[in-house]
């Protein structure tokens, strides 16, 4: 998850137990799992390797969170008794996160996720909660979330602040349009800068 291995680099269960201090069984039960969530690849005659990095994938996810959390930061602008006080609060907090240029990455990303799922789980649709978490569970989504990808440099971090109280104020004065387009616009902006951190990488 975290992208130590490249892609591509074979898994040897003998050196895995080894490494491990495990037997090649429980190295094997392991790989299997692995393969099942798409962290590695199972090759006929050659056996167990690194997975590749699905790029196209992880924007086409980032698509598909953005209007799941469309519909919730709506479904709250339009319910009364939704989470409000609780939403500010996360904002301030991210704010604040954000005017430290020192503040680490993935205490940002933790804060965001945290505004993201109050949404879905108070959004009143019982499948948007599932649907999301399955989502977070597809392996190419899980590393960018696993190296804050989105939130590496300060001034992302003040733009994801920015938008977050955008959804914010949109939701608290109930208008349903504008904390729609807000959800939108955040992961517009966190895809636009995992896509540059991605091609600076190559």
């Amino acid at each position: 998850m975290s992208g130590r291995l490249p892609a591509g680099e074979r898994l040897k269960e003998i050196a895995l137990a080894e490494e491990h201090a495990v037997s090649r069984a429980t190295v094997r039960e392991a790989l299997i799992a692995l393969a099942k969530l798409g962290y590695i690849e199972q090759v006929p005659r050659f056996g167990a390797r690194v997975a590749p990095f699905a790029k196209d994938d992880v924007f086409h996810l980032f698509e598909i969170r953005a209007a799941l959390l469309a519909i919730a930061a709506r479904n709250c602008a339009l319910d009364p008794a939704a989470p409000r006080a609780k939403l500010a609060e996360l904002t301030d907090e991210m704010e604040r996160l954000a005017a430290d240029p020192d503040t680490p990455a993935p205490t940002f990303s933790e804060r965001s996720v945290a505004a993201q799922t109050l949404l879905i789980n108070a959004s009143g649709n019982g499948r948007l909660p599932a649907l999301y978490d399955h989502l977070s569970d597809i392996s190419s989504w899980r590393m960018i979330r696993g190296r804050a990808t989105s939130f590496l440099k300060a001034e992302r971090r003040r733009e994801a602040a920015r938008d977050w109280r955008a959804i914010e104020r949109a939701i608290s004065t109930g208008d349903a349009g504008a904390a729609e387009a807000g959800a939108r616009l955040l992961f517009t902006h966190s895809s636009a800068a995992v896509r540059a951190e991605l091609q600076g990488a190559e």
